[in-house]
């Protein structure tokens, strides 16, 4: 997870680098809702951290709910009764470009909060159910959701199995170590019971020590 610490407001210059080049890349973000959000909250200087203590990344999602069409006087994931699910935001989710993505800034903690706040509003299944069919969804996304949503049962128990069998899967092909470590965090015996997994994670333990740290949870089958 980031590191970074609280953001404190602030609104950028229209051109903060040398010879007026502007920071933000709008031509790539206005194709995608959420991108554009990620953009704007850190050009406006908004706190994107998971979890924070100060301001629960409120202004962030307020900007998240407007894509959905939600006003600002009214409560984050609470429909009027009889008002039909919205699902922008998830649609925007689930069609990212990962490479356009990796480009914004601190993309990475902005989707976290994205995910959570989907999960809250009941649309994360959107996201999961395009992304677990998709070949290009990065390890370090992989790892997110697996570790923040799918290791627990969310958004549901057919798509967190789904998405821990694509993990295993990712695994094997690339032994990366964080992937492999969430997994046998989550899930070790998962990994224990499939012998290339299991393999993929003696190779990341003999690399990391991490790795090694937690391998015993694989028990007996390690």
């Amino acid at each position: 997870m980031s590191t970074n610490p609280h953001h404190r407001r602030r609104r950028h210059a229209d051109s903060d680098l040398p010879g007026g080049i502007r920071r933000t890349a709008d031509l790539f973000a206005r194709s995608n809702a959420f991108l554009d959000a990620v953009w704007q909250a850190d050009d406006e200087g908004l706190c994107i951290t998971a979890g924070c203590g100060d301001c629960g990344a409120l202004e962030f999602r307020r900007l998240l709910a407007r894509i959905d069409g939600v006003p600002d006087d009214r409560p984050l994931n609470a429909p009027a009764p009889g008002e039909p699910r919205r699902d922008a935001l998830a649609r925007s989710v689930a069609a990212l470009d990962f490479d356009l993505l990796r480009l914004a800034p601190r993309w990475y903690d902005a989707l976290d909060v994205a995910l959570f706040h989907l999960r809250d509003g009941g649309t994360l299944a959107t996201v999961l159910e395009d992304w677990v069919r998709r070949t290009d969804v990065p390890t370090r996304i992989l790892d997110l959701v697996l570790f923040r949503h799918a290791r627990y049962g969310f958004p549901d128990e057919r798509l967190a199995d789904l998405w821990i069998d694509r993990c295993l899967e990712a695994s094997c092909e690339s032994a990366d170590e964080g992937l492999v470590e969430s997994l046998i965090l989550s899930c070790p015996e998962r990994v224990g019971a499939d012998p290339r997994a299991l393999q993929a994670a003696r190779d990341a333990a003999a690399r990391s020590a991490c790795v090694r740290a937690v391998v015993r949870r694989l028990g007996d089958c390690a």
